[in-house]
């Protein structure tokens, strides 16, 4: 359960308005990029107080709160420059790294659900309510991501799939390199 959130924070900063099917390109693109945006927000004096780590790999500490702030955070600092710059070595832009990493992390929550308990699926269930409302938001400003974070109670409790079929099956084929890579970040 601790190694969910991998994309927590960079998918709260893209909020893109439509649900994307990734590639396996961009799975693996994205796996590798993950490591290096922790290790270069770890060297990043102005994001000491985040701890990103934690909030793109999976903890449960890391709040929607929190990770709404994370791009905020790095554009107050004047690095985004410098983030896009790394991302643009992986063959993404910040925006598109948080689109398939809101997407990773919605098929990583649908793939353990199986295997949670009751209370834990409806963890799960609450998260993934909060990935989808964020990701349907087209309004970029505070209030609009806080009230989408305050929603996802309400996203969650729908029933329908909130991941595509094909993002499902991808990232349930990357399920062991996907736990060890959240492992490793937080």
């Amino acid at each position: 359960m601790k190694k969910l959130l991998l994309s927590i924070s960079l998918l709260a900063m893209s909020f893109s308005s439509l649900a994307i099917d990734i590639t396996e390109s961009d799975l693996q693109g994205y796996m590798k990029a993950l490591p290096a945006v922790v290790d270069w927000s770890q060297n990043q004096d102005s994001l000491k107080s985040m701890d990103l780590g934690s909030m793109l790999g999976g903890s449960e500490g890391g709040t929607g709160a929190m990770a709404l702030g994370a791009l905020g955070m790095i554009k107050d600092n004047d690095l985004y420059k410098e983030f896009a710059a790394l991302t643009n070595k992986y063959g993404f832009t910040p925006e598109q790294l948080i689109s398939v990493g809101t997407e990773v992390s919605m098929a990583y929550f649908e793939n353990i659900k199986g295997n949670l308990s009751p209370e834990n699926k409806e963890k799960v269930n609450q998260l993934m309510g909060g990935l989808q409302s964020m990701s349907g938001s087209k309004d970029k400003s505070a209030s609009s991501m806080l009230g989408s974070v305050a929603n996802s109670a309400n996203a969650a409790s729908t029933d329908t799939p909130v991941v595509s079929e094909n993002n499902l099956n991808l990232v349930k084929k990357y399920m062991p390199q996907l736990q060890k890579l959240f492992a490793m970040v937080q």
